[in-house]
């Protein structure tokens, strides 16, 4: 067993060639052809998927453009660092341990790691020594000091060009805070804050931002007319300088020829060489950026392009649900095909559960004339990528207590919870080199909080199994953090808050599965926790318990006034 997964982990190592890549799609577009006749039979053979999960079997996974579907302008500007001032909540909190990190143990796991690991780092390839891979599909990541320059440029769907520096420009701020997460390394003991994975390499493709927008028609057409503009004008310079050229020529051809006519005129000989110029030519030259459509793009970039280990993915789509399990849109097709395709290479896939708000209606809270409120197949809100959970971990979030945070999208499909309020983490303003535990709102400093940031505890773990136990398939890896979740007091081990549980990275790493030594799992069973049932086949068993009763009665009574008469007559005589 230990050698096939080793096989077929380092055959994904292999360079995908073109013609592997078109096998593929043929393979797969032929299946998508033939496979509406045979769906429903085999939909309906699968009695292991869940009613709420979407219907069928996932696509081809979709080309990659490279960058953006359309022509995004920034309308906020780049975060800046306020760090002198204002930005922390507390000053002595930024060099505390953060909650998140004591709760997991991560200082134990990590002297674990390092105790086990022939490189003795932590996030490695156990086989190269070379940092494992993680992408981190957001806002883009920029490359802070504790980082290391352990940030490679792995795209960017928001702006074209290398304007956006191919991922690592952050204008948002969120994607270092969730890389540094996966991977910070501060180096500096006075310093509690610490990445899951320190030593991994962090890919970073920029795929949405709040700071950026569709432009409009209006500016469409502005640039349309300033584009021509700036041509006509290139033109009507390049004609007034042929213009002077063929002046400047013929000025010359008539200098030669009076020089020729002097010198004929003088009885002498000579030659001059024709003069030869160039003519040089002048070439002219919503709310909100990414969807779900490039996010499934970058996942296929980072499968393919950067040949990553882990994604991590904190950014999620909701929309009502319709009542079909289908997907609705296109853009939920591709993206499904695309988280499989990733899995199936072998690569663990991590996404946000979402937060409520906006499009994301809280699923299992009482709404008046909503009956699915108390169903748990038929959530009200379906949350994109977590929806496609049967190849990819999705995580909800706990607070300091212990407790499901507020925020957190419920919903039968989250696979575990982690950490995901008070977070400190990486201050993602170009040039700084400082943590932070609270962002802006516009002039309102509030706490770092979101299942956005609770994803990157799962992917900073999934790379710390994937070191220790490279023989693991990616669906492997997720089985084993699922496993050895600390279970909800749910009848099957699973509920729609936290999923399996609250990830336990030690025991991810050091538990030995049941599967894995030959042994079957424990089975869940259902204890009876009151006195079981009365008996009322027959009436019997009273009778004879009464007769009896009634008997004993009678036979105390007579030996009473026994008693009673002799010692009566005693007392008498």
């Amino acid at each position: 067993m230990g050698t096939a997964r080793a096989t077929r982990r380092e055959s994904r190592r292999e360079p995908r060639t073109a013609p592997k890549r078109a096998g593929a799609l043929v393979a797969a577009a032929l299946f998508t052809t033939i496979a509406p006749g045979l769906n429903a039979v085999a939909v309906a053979q699968d009695d292991s998927r869940p009613p709420w999960a979407p219907a069928g079997q996932p696509g081809p996974p979709p080309g990659d453009s490279g960058g953006p579907d359309k022509q995004y302008v920034p309308r906020i500007e780049c975060v800046k660092s306020s760090v002198a001032g204002h930005t922390t909540v507390s000053a002595n909190q930024i060099q505390d341990i953060p909650w998140g990190q004591a709760h997991l143990r991560l200082d134990e796991v990590h002297n674990y790691v390092r105790a086990h690991s022939k490189h003795g780092k932590i996030g490695v390839n156990e086989r190269t020594g070379k940092p494992l891979k993680v992408a981190v599909i957001d806002t883009g990541v920029t490359n802070h000091p504790y980082l290391q320059n352990r940030v490679t440029a792995g795209g960017d769907y928001v702006q074209s060009g290398g304007q956006g520096k191919n991922g690592l420009l952050d204008c948002d701020g969120h994607g270092t805070q969730v890389a540094g997460i996966i991977g910070a390394s501060p180096k500096n003991t006075d310093i509690g804050f610490i990445g899951v994975a320190p030593d991994v390499q962090i890919v970073s493709i920029r795929q949405s931002s709040q700071n950026f927008s569709e432009k409009t028609e209006e500016e469409i057409k502005q640039e349309k007319e300033a584009a021509r503009a700036k041509r006509e004008a290139a033109r009507r310079k390049a004609e007034a300088r042929q213009r002077q050229q063929e002046s400047q020529q013929k000025i010359d051809e008539l200098q030669r020829e009076l020089e020729k006519e002097r010198q004929n005129g003088d009885g002498g000989s000579g030659d001059t060489g024709a003069s030869q110029g160039g003519s040089e030519r002048t070439q002219g030259s919503s709310s909100g950026a990414g969807n779900q459509k490039t996010l499934a793009q970058a996942i296929v970039r980072a499968v393919d392009k950067h040949d990553v280990d882990v994604i991590n993915m904190s950014v999620d789509a909701c929309r009502p649900n319709v009542g079909s399990t289908k997907p609705v849109s296109e853009e939920e097709r591709k993206l499904r095909a695309a988280v499989h395709y990733a899995t199936e290479q072998n690569v663990v896939v991590v996404a946000a559960a979402g937060n409520t708000g906006g499009a994301c209606q809280q699923n299992g809270v009482p709404v008046q004339g909503d009956p699915r409120v108390t169903d748990p197949n038929e959530p009200r809100t379906i949350v994109t990528p977590p929806w496609f959970s049967e190849d990819l971990l999705a995580v909800g979030a706990i607070d300091a207590t212990g407790s499901v945070a507020d925020f957190s999208m419920h919903g039968p499909w989250v696979s575990v919870a982690a950490p995901g309020t008070d977070i400190i983490s990486l201050d993602p303003a170009q040039g700084s080199s400082a943590l932070v535990n609270v962002m802006f709102e516009g002039e309102q400093a509030v706490r770092i909080q979101g299942t956005s940031f609770a994803a990157p505890y799962v992917a900073g773990l999934a790379a710390l199994v994937r070191q220790l136990h490279p023989e693991l398939t990616a669906r492997e890896v997720m089985h084993r953090i699922t496993t050895t979740a600390q279970h909800p007091g749910a009848g099957d081990g699973h509920d729609p808050f936290i999923g399996h549980g609250v990830i336990n990275p030690m025991a991810a790493l050091t538990m030995t599965l049941p599967e894995e030594i030959g042994a079957r799992p424990a089975q869940d069973v259902s204890l009876p926790s009151s006195m079981p049932p009365a008996d009322d086949s027959g009436r019997t068993p009273m009778i004879v318990a009464l007769a009896g009763s009634g008997g004993g009665l009678v036979a105390l009574g007579c030996t009473m006034f026994a008693v009673h008469t002799v010692r009566r007559n005693r007392n008498a005589g």
